[in-house]
């Protein structure tokens, strides 16, 4: 898992501290276009199909963003995303069905308003672009596995598995919120009795966090090269939040007001035995008004990874206070326990599909044979592989436990059955084998 793979040092102050992040699942979106439009050119003249040079780009275009929207518009309906994330598709959050369906109406339109009238036949091109539809889903999964979404459950011993880094990895909502299998960072913390500043309660055996060397009783006073410095979140009725940061000016305290609300501020305290006394002052002013609630920079930090705001930050280096002595830990990266890798498990099969309907072609018994295989293929592919996966809930009848996906597999299964019975009786036939 990759989420950012690198920064461009550009658009600081829009994108701290290191620049503008370029995320894996968009570079893999990116190799995966590419990659598309080569193979439709090279099988396009390996098979005869006379797809005008000047449309085989175009095409995939029209393919390749109208399933992005499908797919897009798809996630953000079965997970109720609000409309102003729908343009962050590098960060991925895609449904592929949504993409097959809305991918393969781009299709049609393309071929009926561009390439019908240059006597490219429909079926003879759905055959051609087969191929490259798994070759693109497997190069699409790789994005998902760089991003850590679409993960399985958690795999057993004698499976192959994937830990990712969890501070960062969609996994966590799982692995941490719901099934508390493991704790986000490896360790437990609560605030220490002199102030905010987290004092480790707990280490997991064998977590990245104890190989680290951190220890029961540590008390954190530094995180990522910065200091842990106190916090005070302030959350109520706007006029009294805004007196609230006017009190801790006064005091010496830095005012951080929320980014999109004016009902929360924060207030950043450099010495953790000052925040006793600023909250005191302030919760006599707003009682009942606002609360003030001590944290650090710390759990500040647990709180944005937690919740996506800090994407690709995946390690941790402390400093802790033991006995007296700072003591520096890590860097060390937090892992999931192992999950089964089903996004590789995906861009493997698509590629031995890929390798079969290359094989098939010459053996088609109609145009739109090697279409048709896709579609019963990937659909009984992707019914088996949603059973091992844990980031998607059922729908439909309950009985049958079933996720969307794998209704939808069912459906295309049919369609696909329904297409080799209506093509068999009243399909072209080929009159060579290419």
């Amino acid at each position: 898992m990759q989420q950012v793979l690198f920064h461009i040092p550009i658009l600081k102050e829009s994108f701290p501290p290191d620049g503008l992040p370029v995320h894996g699942f968009g570079v893999m979106l990116f190799i995966t276009f590419l990659s598309c439009v080569w193979f439709l050119a090279w099988r396009s003249r390996r098979t005869g199909v006379a797809v005008p040079k000047d449309r085989v780009q175009d095409l995939v275009i029209a393919v390749f963003v109208g399933g992005l929207v499908g797919a897009r518009i798809t996630y953000m309906i079965q997970y109720d995303r609000p409309l102003k994330e729908f343009v962050r598709i590098w960060e991925g959050g895609i449904v592929l069905y949504g993409g097959i369906v809305s991918g393969c109406l781009a299709f049609i339109l393309f071929h009926r308003y561009f390439l019908k009238k240059a006597g490219v036949t429909f079926w003879k091109l759905a055959d051609v672009c087969a191929p490259g539809l798994a070759l693109g889903i497997a190069l699409g999964r790789m994005g998902c596995f760089l991003n850590g979404c679409c993960y399985g459950h958690v795999a057993p011993d004698s499976c192959p598995s994937a830990g990712f880094p969890l501070l960062t990895c969609p996994a966590q909502e799982k692995v941490v919120g719901i099934y508390s299998y493991q704790t986000l960072t490896g360790f437990t913390v609560k605030p220490g009795t002199t102030g905010p500043q987290s004092v480790v309660t707990g280490v997991e055996t064998g977590s990245a966090a104890e190989r680290a060397g951190l220890l029961v009783g540590d008390r954190i006073v530094g995180v990522n090269g910065r200091k842990n410095v106190a916090v005070l979140l302030i959350t109520g009725q706007p006029d009294a939040v805004e007196k609230a940061g006017s009190i801790g000016k006064e005091g010496g305290a830095r005012v951080i007001p929320h980014p999109d609300r004016d009902d929360q501020i924060r207030l950043i305290v450099e010495d953790p035995a000052e925040l006793s006394k600023l909250r005191v002052n302030i919760e006599k002013i707003v009682l009942f008004r606002a609360s003030a609630i001590p944290l650090d920079s710390f759990t500040e930090l647990m709180s944005d990874m937690q919740y996506g705001r800090s994407r690709g930050r995946d390690s941790l280096t402390l400093e802790v206070d033991r006995a007296g002595q700072t003591i520096a830990i890590g860097p060390f990266t937090p892992r999931t326990v192992g999950l089964h890798p089903t996004q590789l498990y995906e861009t493997i099969s698509m590629l031995l599909l890929v390798v079969f309907l290359l094989a098939f072609y010459p053996y088609r018994r109609y145009d739109g044979q090697i279409f048709t295989l896709f579609l019963a293929i990937y659909a009984v592919h992707r019914f088996l592989n949603e059973r091992l996966r844990n980031d998607t809930d059922t729908v439909g009848i309950p009985s049958l436990n079933m996720t969307l996906s794998q209704n939808i597999s069912v459906l295309m299964l049919l369609v696909a059955l329904g297409l080799e019975l209506y093509q068999r009786k009243c399909g072209k036939r080929p009159a060579k084998a290419a």
